[in-house]
């Protein structure tokens, strides 16, 4: 049986221990202060992003990864390719790894591409090609491997606690004095990545009530999880990250929980402080 190979891009947010072990390919995007643009995760770092996101006043961008950074993981080696990216609906990254896909086998590469656009982002698709990767290591088809990443990216859900509006104050989302207002009642905010986009869905005051009206999702909308993975991804926050952890393991008998610090490519959006969970 020919081999498989994942290939994604640095949103997965995928702790580099997994990226090594399961040989997964990156494409990697990236991010531009004013005129000056860094390979995300190669040229800045997650500490490094956070505090010059910090103390610029102007909110970093992003950019999608080039058809030939797709390309080059194409080509290292033979393997058919299943390749998941950020969502469609919130970077241009599926389009690119697209062409790639076609310039590639109009240069006559013989692999087989599969290009999946999740929807979803960090580890709301990260932690489905992580599931992805151990049914390749147990030998399952190709057909099987898509199959199941389509199934699992439909039925998961994302949430994300925002700690702050000081980015959606910078993209001029929100005036600077409903920002600065919410920050003085100490409101907190939930999203949920749906649909391929971010979607807000309640508000709260104080970081207790705020993470157990997150836990409250988890209890009305999760199922099996005794057998499933939680991911929790964290932007500049792992003591709030460990904290949710901790929360769920008094009250779920789960299989497994993976903590991974948010790329820049997200964290542009949330925000220092914010909590993601993937279910």
């Amino acid at each position: 049986m020919k081999k498989i190979r994942i290939v994604t891009d640095s949103s997965c947010d995928l702790p580099d221990f997994i990226i090594n072990k399961y040989n997964i390919g990156v494409a990697y995007l990236n991010v531009i202060f004013g005129d000056k643009a860094y390979i995300d995760k190669k040229e800045i770092g997650a500490d490094e992003f956070y505090s010059m996101m910090k103390n610029s006043k102007e909110l970093p961008k992003t950019s999608s990864p080039s058809p030939q950074r797709f390309i080059k993981e194409f080509e290292k080696e033979e393997s058919d390719i299943i390749v998941v990216c950020l969502s469609s609906k919130l970077s241009s990254t599926h389009s690119s790894a697209l062409i790639a896909k076609k310039m590639y086998e109009e240069d006559g590469g013989k692999n087989k591409i599969k290009v999946i656009d999740s929807l979803s982002g960090s580890l709301g698709m990260g932690i489905s090609i992580l599931k992805a990767c151990r049914m390749i290591e147990s030998g399952n088809t190709f057909e099987e491997v898509v199959d199941f990443i389509q199934r699992d990216l439909k039925n998961s859900k994302t949430y994300v606690y925002l700690n702050t509006l000081e980015n959606a104050v910078k993209a001029g989302r929100m005036s600077a004095v409903k920002g600065a207002i919410a920050s003085a009642l100490n409101f907190k905010f939930i999203v949920k990545v749906e649909d391929g986009l971010v979607k807000f869905v309640e508000k709260a005051r104080g970081e207790k009530k705020v993470l157990n009206k997150v836990l409250q999702r988890v209890d009305t909308e999760g199922d099996d999880f005794k057998n499933s993975i939680i991911g929790i991804a964290h932007s500049n926050a792992l003591e709030k990250a460990e904290h949710l952890k901790e929360m769920l393991l008094e009250k779920y008998d789960l299989k497994e929980i993976v903590i991974s610090k948010m790329s820049s490519t997200i964290g542009t959006y949330t925000s220092e402080g914010a909590v993601l969970i993937r279910f």
